[in-house]
């Protein structure tokens, strides 16, 4: 199983919530087909061109579960 694999079925599973880097985040999402369109302050903005976005706060290295269950239901 190739890194990519194991990082996409760590966030679909919702196996370990809490142990989602906010690279990780990042590179799950870009992979889905989300670009990185700015962002204020420390919040990063992603959009998809069907017009689905996602907001993730880059506070420490770690994201909040609360985002990373809203990553699952963005690309599932």
């Amino acid at each position: 199983m190739s890194k990519r694999e194991k990082l996409f079925a760590k966030i679909l599973r919702g196996i370990s919530d809490k142990n989602v880097t906010f690279d990780e985040a990042v590179y799950v999402l870009e992979e889905s087909g989300f670009e990185r369109d700015g962002g204020k302050g420390s919040h990063q903005v992603f959009r998809h061109k069907d017009g689905r976005k996602m907001v993730i706060p880059h506070h420490g290295k770690e994201i909040k579960p609360v985002y990373v269950k809203l990553i699952r239901k963005l690309i599932s």
